[in-house]
């Protein structure tokens, strides 16, 4: 192995698995955590595989992927979905239900989100493989920024993970000219042929909400540290 592949590997395993949280404090106690968990999300762009932090490893998808960047940042969140939802066997509906009883769930109404808020999304995949698009809460990356009515989000995607770009007012529209305006999430119809972006394969038509943790809504049990 090349000595520059090396040490990029070395840390991408240092950036899931350290983090200023992980140290025993409170990730809650400043207004950096937003911009903490964003940088920790992107620092993991290209990373493939399984996710380590803290000697517990995460699946090598979408969830595995949010669930690194916030444990690694000291949140708690496995154990947050392990009480919110026992038994839920999806990885993105747990993560739903653990930031609706620990967080807000918002998305449309001109509400924007803030940098290491979630963005789930409906219908990525044929979950059920019934042939329809009736798949709730497929997929779920980590807010990057807001950039000029466009979400910039990073999530793991077939192989890796990678950025994306949601544009909601826009949601059908691949791009504008040389302008990006929605990443292509689903990649395959039920028959497994390549989609055509001009169909709903884009991230604004499948788009399904943003979540947000909020600390005052975590019982002391749960909170980091205990």
């Amino acid at each position: 192995m090349a000595p520059a592949r090396s040490a990029a590997l070395a840390l991408l395993a240092l950036a899931a698995c350290a983090g200023p949280g992980r140290a025993g404090r409170n990730p809650f106690a400043d207004d950096e955590l937003p911009v903490r968990l964003a940088g920790r999300a992107a620092s993991l762009v290209g990373h493939a595989g399984r996710f380590e932090v803290g000697g517990a490893r995460l699946n090598a998808d979408c969830s595995g992927f949010v669930q690194a960047v916030y444990e690694a940042e000291g949140v708690p969140l496995l154990r947050l979905v392990a009480t919110a939802a026992p038994g839920e066997r999806s990885g993105v509906a747990g993560l739903f239900r653990a930031m609706e009883r620990y967080g807000t769930v918002f998305g449309g109404g001109g509400a924007w989100p803030a940098p290491g808020d979630l963005v789930f999304f409906h219908d990525t995949y044929d979950r059920n493989r019934n042939g329809t698009r009736d798949d709730r809460f497929t997929h779920v990356g980590v807010v990057e920024r807001v950039e000029h009515g466009t979400v910039v989000f990073l999530h793991r995607g077939g192989s890796a993970v990678v950025r994306g770009v949601m544009t909601p007012d826009r949601p059908l529209e691949p791009a504008d000219g040389d302008r990006v305006l929605n990443s292509a999430i689903r990649q395959k119809t039920a028959r497994g042929a390549r989609v055509d972006l001009r169909d709903t394969a884009l991230a604004g038509a499948l788009f399904a909400g943003y979540a947000r943790l909020d600390p005052r809504r975590i019982p002391a049990e749960l909170q980091p540290g205990r």
